[in-house]
């Protein structure tokens, strides 16, 4: 039997303290603890456009503060989905996936993808349409050759606006971590461009796979929708209202309520055309790039068993076709009480557990071990 891994129902029972001493002085909870540990950079990558011109992608870095960047440290590069931005990967200091992987020891990036939140495209007339799922695969793979040479920069402004100045921190490997429409991007990636030391695939069928003929439709996905921006034809609007967004990305037994609160308050981001609009293009390219990937590069397929937008039945159909036509070892992971945006549930320690273990396992340790994070009333006591 292909290895499947399951977050085990035994953490379940470990439970939600009633009242603890953090509650008692109102600190929200569950949480995680980092006490300082996690440093914050801006970061500005700069890419080739669909029009052929450059443009400027935001970004952050996050490192652990204990030690210096070795370049031996592999780095992971995470990729959002529609309606998101980087704030998808950090929605609280105390409940975060950039935070939590780089207090493991990772020097972690997250950016904006061209046509969103601080790296808008919105100067080109029309651009949106142009911002196809191929499109935004090829500026990671330049986002991925900065990070290898330490070719981007940094500045101490909030955007890439301000001043910059060459950057230090390189690293000599690279994995890339796709939520979403963002598991579009890197499902894709390892095949064509082989640069990348792992990739793991989140909330998204990479593939175009469908489940066995008779198998039971699982209910629709509710909450998203494609309005176009009145202003900005070219772009459209997932999100209307605060229901839409809880509807389409929570599981409200296994949510951590804070961390939806700060998800889910307007105003949402708009979302360019382009990437669902050459829906057909894209899954045709991602079934020929997954045959090519070959043994040198592993793969992780994440997914939440209350995901409406990837159920279980999906997810696995996509995890058969990748181990039928990759050439490639996959694990699979598929998360209890958890819904699209995993983010934002409380399984999300046991999530960053696994992956921590799965980078292991596969060559891609830190460069030096960094103590446990401390876990609040988690489901698990520490993320690692």
């Amino acid at each position: 039997m292909p290895l499947l891994l399951r977050a085990a129902a035994s953490v379940l029972v470990i439970g939600v303290v009633a009242l603890s001493a953090g509650e008692a002085l109102g600190t929200e909870m569950p949480a995680m603890h980092f006490d300082h540990r996690v440093t914050v950079a801006t970061v500005c990558f700069s890419v080739t456009n669909p029009a052929g011109g450059q443009s400027p992608l935001y970004g952050l870095r996050y490192t652990d503060s204990w030690g210096r960047v070795d370049p031996a440290t592999p780095a992971i590069v995470l990729v959002h989905g529609i309606a998101s931005s980087t704030e998808n990967w950090d929605f609280s200091p105390t409940w975060s996936v950039a935070r939590a992987l780089a207090a493991a020891g990772y020097v972690v990036y997250s950016y904006d993808r061209l046509g969103y939140a601080k790296s808008s495209y919105s100067d080109h007339p029309g651009g949106g349409f142009t911002l196809t799922t191929a499109a935004h695969r090829a500026e990671l793979h330049q986002i991925v050759g900065e990070v290898k040479t330490g070719g981007y920069t940094t500045t101490r402004g909030s955007d890439c606006s301000a001043p910059q100045r060459p950057a230090v921190a390189r690293s000599r490997r690279v994995v890339i971590i796709g939520h979403s429409a963002g598991g579009w991007i890197v499902a894709g990636y390892p095949g064509e461009y082989h640069d990348v030391a792992a990739m793991i695939q989140a909330d998204i069928n990479g593939s175009d796979a469908q489940p066995p003929a008779g198998t039971p439709t699982p209910p629709p996905s509710t909450g998203g929708g494609l309005t176009p921006d009145p202003n900005h034809p070219d772009y459209f609007e997932f999100f209307q209202t605060r229901q839409n967004c809880e509807d389409f990305n929570t599981y409200p037994p296994g949510e951590v309520a804070y961390v939806v609160q700060t998800a889910c308050t307007p105003p949402f981001l708009d979302s360019p055309f382009g990437e669902i609009t050459d829906l057909a293009t894209m899954y045709a390219e991602n079934d020929t790039s997954i045959s090519q990937i070959g043994p040198t590069i592993p793969v992780l397929l994440t997914s939440g068993e209350e995901d409406t937008t990837d159920p279980p039945v999906d997810a696995d159909a996509d995890a058969d076709y990748y181990r039928q036509h990759c050439g490639c070892e996959v694990t699979q992971l598929l998360l209890p009480n958890t819904a699209h945006l995993f983010m934002v549930h409380q399984t999300l320690p046991v999530w960053l557990n696994d992956v921590y273990g799965w980078l292991r396992t596969h060559g891609l340790p830190p460069a030096r071990r960094t103590p446990p994070v401390p876990c609040t009333d988690c489901l698990v006591p520490f993320v690692r």
